[in-house]
């Protein structure tokens, strides 16, 4: 992010084209940090101002990539947290080493998989949503007691500050077991549909446009669920009957490896449970 009376420039790290896509048509222009590893698609330069490559693994590579950015005035987050969020294996050691992760919770059966979506300006961290794993797919959002909720914003905020994750988007993965909260995982990026469908669905808000406008330095209000909504993984040969279906908001076919999915409202999560099993039912 660039100061006001400077050129709306963001620097995305390890960015999809559609996440460049839309920080472009919000006004920025963007400067993209890819790693080396993971070559670029061609479409990700065109839509750059410039394309940043480093070796996400190198720290020293990845601070002269960092500085070159900072140079020009845009928010950068420390060489470390950088690597350390791109890296599985590091979030889990920063995890046990610094008592995230009670001892055997990630084993346990009994856990609830929970994925909470913060964005992060001047190493604040807020949380956009909590999303819970369930049989049938996704609900949001996820029907938790305030103690609950605030037990999860915590873990996930004192992750983001041990790996000092100062500025972006953060998708943390938790598991709530009886032994205690376990972060498992966490990538600094905007959560890939389709929660950004379920926070439109059941919040009437673009999750992408809010984080860059909280990014733009303006103020974006707290996002409140109206309704509940929930995601249905689709099989291959989908019947089209599903789109059809009055509650039915988004339905979106298998592609690029990632399966098809259905987004659906309801009132209550009993609700969006039974009308899950009627899409699948009706899916095939």
């Amino acid at each position: 992010m660039s100061d006001p009376s400077r050129p709306r420039r963001i620097l995305l790290v390890g960015p999809s084209v559609p996440l460049v896509r839309a920080a472009v048509s919000a006004g920025f222009q963007v400067w993209s940090l890819c790693d080396v590893r993971r070559h670029p698609p061609e479409e990700l330069g065109a839509l750059s101002e410039r394309l940043l490559i480093a070796d996400f693994g190198d720290e020293a590579a990845l601070k002269t990539a960092l500085d070159t950015a900072a140079a020009v005035g845009l928010h950068v987050n420390p060489p470390v947290a950088v690597r350390q969020l791109a890296d599985p294996d590091a979030v889990q050691r920063l995890v046990r080493d610094n008592g995230l992760c009670p001892p055997g919770a990630v084993e346990d059966p009994a856990g609830h998989r929970y994925r909470v979506d913060t964005l992060s300006v001047h190493g604040m961290h807020h949380t956009v949503g909590i999303t819970v794993e369930t049989p049938y797919g996704l609900l949001h959002p996820a029907p938790l007691a305030g103690d609950t909720a605030a037990t999860l914003r915590s873990v996930v905020t004192s992750l983001l500050d041990l790996a000092g994750y100062q500025y972006g988007p953060a998708h943390t993965l938790v598991l709530l077991t009886p032994r205690g909260p376990a972060t498992i995982g966490c990538r600094a990026v905007v959560a890939e549909e389709p929660i950004p469908w379920l926070v439109r669905t059941a919040a009437e808000r673009d999750l992408v446009a809010d984080t860059f406008e909280v990014l733009a330095g303006r103020d974006v209000a707290p996002v409140r669920a109206l309704r509940f909504a929930a995601s249905v993984t689709l099989p291959d040969t989908w019947r089209e009957e599903v789109r059809a279906l009055p509650y039915v908001r988004h339905a979106v076919a298998c592609e690029r490896g990632r399966r098809g999915h259905a987004v659906l409202d309801a009132d209550s999560p009993e609700e969006a449970r039974e009308r899950a099993h009627d899409i699948r039912r009706l899916a095939g």
